[in-house]
């Protein structure tokens, strides 16, 4: 006979011994039914997705592709805010909010434009940055034409190079006027 067999053999007989008189756990799962509580989050809630769809409602995929035939990207509003589109591209501009694309379908890309103008004007964030990066160049070339039938949308150009270059867009975002009537009234 082997050591380790007699080894094995005296292993198990001390925990048989160790385990006389034990019994089976019996394993009770408890399942907590949820609580649907009704407050007032889901009414700021529908507002917000209100908001949101308003929004997103001014991109469409009409054809101009007329717009933006050179590169870098670049649109500005009216002419007299040429300045703004200048500091954009001499990136004087720091973003105070950023969006992400990537793995986005086309139309939730748009929702995220919709929410991004929504929160940067609840917020009065003025400068946001766009990164749709390169992918099958789908959202990089609706992307711009998106933002250019926005209102709100005052200037946006290809981000600088340490911002994502042409992988990402800066944009300058008109706040709502009546915030900015209570913005000159604090700063008076």
């Amino acid at each position: 006979m082997n050591k380790n067999s007699r080894h094995t053999i005296d292993s198990n007989v001390l925990f048989r011994q160790w385990l006389n008189g034990t019994r089976e756990i019996v394993q009770d799962t408890i399942f907590h039914s949820r609580v649907h509580k009704k407050n007032n989050t889901n009414i700021v809630s529908q507002r917000t997705v209100f908001e949101q769809n308003a929004h997103s409602h001014y991109f469409s995929c009409r054809n101009k592709k007329d717009l933006f035939k050179d590169n870098p990207v670049s649109y500005v509003r009216h002419q007299s805010l040429l300045n703004i589109l200048k500091n954009l591209q001499k990136g004087r501009y720091d973003p105070d909010i950023f969006l992400d694309l990537h793995g986005l379908t086309q139309y939730q890309a748009q929702q995220a434009l919709g929410e991004l103008i929504t929160t940067c004007q609840k917020e009065n964030f003025f400068c946001a940055h766009i990164m749709h990066g390169y992918g099958k160049h789908i959202l990089k070339k609706q992307t711009p034409f998106w933002l250019s039938q926005h209102p709100d949308v005052i200037a946006f150009h290809e981000a600088p190079k340490f911002f994502g270059s042409d992988a990402a867009i800066i944009v300058i975002i008109e706040i709502n006027s009546s915030r900015k009537k209570n913005i000159n009234a604090i700063n008076e």
